[in-house]
């Protein structure tokens, strides 16, 4: 019976223990950039309180992915979507197109071709 209930506890305190595991981002590890416009003052201020934000969402979330990798990469979206809201620049995902799309505009007739 002792056994039963030790094995109960152990089963609730083992999340609690590899949470208590898990390191906490301290810092973004992706890049921002001050906005068009904005002072390099504004940007401090920014990063601080989107660092705070980035914090506050971790906190929130849980531990859906508690590893550090996760955590750290929760973070920096978080960080990053608070200073692109404060119209600062971050650094986007993109590719590059082989061809022209299916759906793109026909230009006008007699349009010469772009000059690369």
């Amino acid at each position: 019976m002792k056994t039963k209930a030790l094995m109960g506890r152990a089963g609730l305190l083992a999340p609690l223990l590899l949470a208590a595991c898990t390191v906490m981002p301290e810092g973004p590890s992706a890049m921002a950039l001050p906005g068009t416009g904005k002072s390099l003052e504004q940007f401090r201020v920014d990063d601080g309180s989107c660092r705070g934000y980035a914090q506050a969402q971790l906190a929130g979330t849980g531990a859906a992915d508690s590893s550090s990798h996760g955590m750290q990469r929760s973070y920096d979206d978080s960080y990053q979507t608070c200073m692109y809201a404060s119209g600062h620049k971050v650094p986007v995902v993109g590719r590059m197109l082989g061809s022209v799309p299916a759906n793109a505009a026909t230009p006008p007739p007699d349009t010469p071709p772009p000059r690369y």
